[in-house]
C-alpha cells in the first residue's frame, strides 16, 4: 500500500468531520452557550434577532407560551417572570420563528437560583384570621374574581419602556416573605408592601388597562391593571379609588390613594406583579431595561 492509499481514510474522516462542522452551523436549531442567571421572583429577558422578514416569533417556557415584542425592526424581546416558589434548577426556553418559509429555533436556559426571602409575624384580631363560614364564602368568591382579573391579559404590548414606583414611601422588602401570622404559618407575601401615609397618591406605574376595581375582604379596596401580554399589576389596601373598570390609564395617571383597608395593620401599599401567572418582585420591573 502506497502513502497516498494510507492517507486516504484519514482524509476521508476530516472531510466527514469538516462537513458535520458546518452542518452545524448553518442548523436552523442550536442551544445558547451560558444558561441565563435569574432568582426566584426575578424575570429573565430573552433577545432574539431573526433578521428582518421574521414573523411568528414565539417562546415556550414549562410548556407555556411566552410572547415575543419587537423593539426593533429585526430584533424581539421575551419577558419570562419566574415565580417566587419556582424550583431551583436549569429550565429550558425554546424560541422559534419563520423567515424565508423556513422555521427557525433558538434554545436558551434559565438557570434559577436561590432568593432570600425572610419571615413576617403579624398579630391580628382573631376575626381577621379565623374566618366564620359567611366570611370564608366571600374570600372565595374574591379569590375566583381575582383569578380571572389574571387570566384576562390582552395579547399586546401596552405598556411603554420602563415601569415607575407607584408611590413614594418606605419599601418595606415584603416580597416573598414567608408569614406568621398569630402563631399560624400562612402564604408567602406575593408583593412588595410601600409604608407611606394615608391619602398619598397612587400612580399606575405604566400604560395598562383598569381591569378590576374592588374592595374585598384580605386586599381591601383594589385595583387590577392589565399591561398586556400577561403582565399584570395590582394595587391593595387603598382609602378610595380614582379609576373605575375598562379605564385606559397613562404612566403617571392617579389611579388611587394609600389607605388601609382590608387585612392590614397600618396604612401602606401592597404592590404586587403577575408576568405570564409567575408572581415576581414588581421592583424587578423598575430595575429592567424594556425597550
Amino acid at each position: 500500500m502506497n502513502s497516498l492509499q494510507q492517507q486516504m481514510p484519514r482524509n476521508k474522516t476530516l472531510f466527514i468531520a469538516t462537513v458535520l462542522f458546518f452542518c452545524f452551523l448553518l442548523s436552523p436549531s442550536a442551544w445558547a452557550e451560558e444558561a441565563i442567571q435569574v432568582k426566584q421572583g426575578g424575570l429573565a429577558r430573552i433577545v432574539v434577532k431573526p433578521g428582518l422578514g421574521a414573523t411568528s416569533v414565539e417562546g415556550v417556557f414549562k410548556g407555556g407560551s411566552i410572547p415575543y415584542f419587537e423593539i426593533e425592526q429585526g430584533e424581539f424581546v421575551a419577558l419570562i417572570g419566574i415565580d417566587m416558589d419556582q424550583a431551583l434548577g436549569k429550565i429550558p426556553f425554546l424560541s422559534t420563528w419563520k423567515i424565508k418559509g423556513k422555521t427557525v429555533k433558538q434554545r436558551d436556559v434559565i438557570e434559577v437560583q436561590a432568593a432570600k426571602f425572610g419571615l413576617q409575624e403579624l398579630t391580628l384580631p382573631k376575626k381577621k384570621v379565623d374566618l366564620d363560614a359567611p366570611t370564608l364564602k366571600r374570600v372565595r368568591q374574591e379569590k375566583r374574581l381575582m383569578r380571572a382579573a389574571f387570566g384576562q391579559s390582552v395579547n399586546e404590548k401596552l405598556w411603554q419602556g420602563s415601569f415607575l414606583p407607584p408611590v413614594k414611601g418606605k419599601r418595606q422588602g415584603t416580597f416573598g416573605r414567608r408569614r406568621l401570622i398569630n402563631g399560624q404559618p400562612k402564604r408567602s407575601h406575593t408583593g412588595e408592601d410601600i409604608s407611606a401615609p394615608t391619602g398619598t397618591p397612587i400612580i399606575a406605574p405604566n400604560h395598562g388597562k383598569v381591569v378590576l376595581v374592588g374592595h374585598f375582604f384580605f386586599n381591601g379596596r383594589s385595583v387590577v391593571i392589565d399591561h398586556g401580554l400577561g403582565l399584570i399589576s395590582m394595587y391593595f389596601h387603598l382609602s378610595a379609588v380614582d379609576v373605575k373598570e375598562g379605564t385606559m390609564v397613562k404612566a403617571g395617571d392617579q389611579i388611587g390613594s394609600v389607605g388601609k383597608t382590608g387585612r392590614v395593620t397600618g396604612p401602606h401599599l401592597h404592590w404586587g406583579m403577575r408576568l405570564n401567572s409567575a408572581k415576581i418582585d414588581p421592583y424587578a420591573l423598575v430595575d429592567t431595561k424594556f425597550d
